[in-house]
């Protein structure tokens, strides 16, 4: 049963993740996607007891990690840093031309809209003022 929750989870990171507008793609976070991945093999490798010792070690190296982030960065660690600065600044970046992608996008086709509707709107005077001319003639016809 433990895997099902597990599966769960990896749902919801997924489903919780940024969706890039107007593609069928989401970014999420590998690190904790990866985590989850490894908790199911250990669920399906030893079993429920075994996986939930592995858990319980991950929150314990969480909370160590957390302890140690005060102190002075590895250069290793700032170089990945730096690294996630740049994919993040990359991903900004992809993230701003996709929007004006579709404001060029919806522009257009609001443009397209507004001649069609334009078009439509001289169709429709333009049957009033026959009908009119048609009603005003057969009142004449009908008044002599």
């Amino acid at each position: 049963m433990e895997i099902l929750g597990l599966l769960d989870t990896l749902e919801s990171l997924i489903l919780d993740g940024f969706k890039i507008p107007l593609t069928k793609k989401t970014l999420v976070n590998e690190e904790q996607i990866l985590s989850v991945i490894d908790k199911i093999r250990l669920v399906a490798q030893g079993g429920e007891d075994f996986a939930k010792s592995a858990i319980g070690r991950d929150k314990i190296m969480a909370q160590r990690s957390m302890e140690t982030s005060a102190a002075p960065l590895a250069p290793e660690v700032q170089s990945e840093k730096g690294e996630s600065a740049a994919v993040l600044e990359q991903a900004y970046q992809i993230a701003k031309e996709v929007r004006g992608g579709a404001d060029q996008y919806a522009d257009e086709v609001l443009s397209n809209l507004e001649l069609t509707t334009t078009r439509v709107l001289r169709t429709v005077q333009a049957g009033r003022e026959r009908l009119q001319k048609t009603v005003q003639g057969s009142d004449n016809v009908s008044a002599r």
